[in-house]
């Protein structure tokens, strides 16, 4: 048990925002001074240990029940958690106090534990994930919730009364050393390979996502949009691309500041996260430059999209002391034909970004849209490529 606090105060020196992992450490550090105390104190003071041990196998308990949920963003109920082991150690000591059996402070200690892993499995049931290592933290914490409401009753079925001074002959006492060198060998592993993951995941993350919009960075908004071609092609789903581009952005820079201009994309990013779906996909391709691969999507769709998209940058405010600066962005839209390529969907969608910069910026433009003589003039321009990946 202390292998494993230590383990998880190594991982949380590595990721310190992290603090589920920090709390794991504790929990199972407490489970080493309870199981140790257990262990190496004296037998005259019989039932004395397990009022002792009760205090720090619920606080570890609580601890543990902590880091499990928030790991997966799950508000603890730590007040009626800890109001849990409060009452259960105020039971066991009137029972105590007037000389009540030693199998009472076992159900008492057992129950207060059981419920808030119960508690605490119920909650995780609920936001877990479904891949191999959270169904095995699942079923781990299933197993050690209802591990403390078998052992009592084991005890009582085999042994019957126990009396003080046979405490560490009974069935529960063998039944607990056990469960402490086995199963919480599995369900300390089972956490480790919930932090591990963790940790891997925002490692993959910070070379995926720039950190300013907080959207896919370039290479990987490539990478992605690829795939999605490959699946699009398979099912015959249409695809629609987006690039929208800040307006005036280097004067934005130059006039106010690059503190201002690194605002300006700070908000944009998250407008663009919070407005487009789960099955789309969205980076930063440039400076102010954004993409949107808009799954299942014509068009007409798409370039809605980019009309929300528009009518809530003008609602953006980058304010900064006296300064209030207002943002416009510009769109251009593209539906991907059949067997088309990402450099040519790109192209088109980049060339209906410029005519909408060239007509007066602040507005939507899409490939398909019938261009006038002057536009028809500027579509036979070739598109800016070099953002694009070789």
């Amino acid at each position: 048990m202390a292998i494993f606090a230590v383990t998880f105060f190594v991982l949380w020196t590595l990721n310190r925002t992290r603090i589920e992992t920090l709390a794991l450490s504790g929990g199972w550090a407490l489970l080493s001074v309870g199981f140790t105390f257990s262990l190496l104190s004296p037998d005259h003071w019989g039932r004395a240990i397990i009022a002792i041990t009760h205090v720090p196998y619920t606080l570890a308990a609580i601890c543990i029940s902590y880091g499990i949920l928030s790991r997966v963003k799950v508000s603890t109920p730590v007040p009626a958690m800890l109001s849990i082991a409060l009452l259960g150690i105020c039971t066991m000591a009137f029972t105590q106090r007037f000389h009540g059996p030693v199998l009472t402070d076992l159900y008492i200690t057992n129950l207060t534990c059981g419920v808030i892993m119960v508690q605490t499995a119920q909650l995780f049931a609920q936001k877990r994930g479904r891949d191999g290592v959270e169904t095995f933290l699942f079923i781990m914490l299933t197993i050690t919730a209802a591990q403390f409401f078998i052992r009592p009753l084991l005890t009582f079925a085999v042994d019957g009364a126990i009396a003080a001074e046979t405490y560490r002959d009974s069935v529960y006492y063998a039944a607990m050393v056990w469960m402490f060198a086995f199963g919480s060998v599995l369900f300390g592993l089972s956490q480790i390979a919930g932090a591990v993951k963790d940790q891997l995941i925002e490692v993959t993350r910070k070379n995926s996502v720039d950190e300013l919009s907080g959207l896919l960075l370039r290479s990987e908004f490539e990478t992605q949009v690829k795939a999605a071609f490959a699946r699009a092609g398979k099912k015959r789903t249409p695809v629609s691309l987006i690039i929208c581009d800040l307006d005036h952005f280097k004067q934005i820079n130059d006039i106010w500041g690059h503190q201002i201009g690194d605002e300006a994309i700070a908000r944009f990013g998250p407008m663009i996260r919070t407005m487009v779906r789960d099955s789309d996909i969205a980076g930063r391709v440039g400076g102010e430059e954004f993409c949107i691969l808009v799954w299942d999507a014509r068009e007409v769709i798409a370039a809605k999209l980019s009309e929300r998209l528009r009518g809530a940058t003008a609602k953006l405010q980058v304010s900064q002391d006296a300064l209030d600066v207002r943002l416009s962005a510009s769109f251009g839209v593209a539906e991907r034909e059949h067997g088309e390529t990402y450099r040519s969907l790109f192209a088109r969608a980049d060339q209906a970004l410029y005519a909408a910069k060239k007509n007066g910026r602040d507005r939507v433009r899409t490939a398909g849209e019938p261009k006038s003589p002057d536009r028809a003039e500027d579509a036979r321009k070739p598109a800016t490529t070099d953002r694009l990946a070789g």
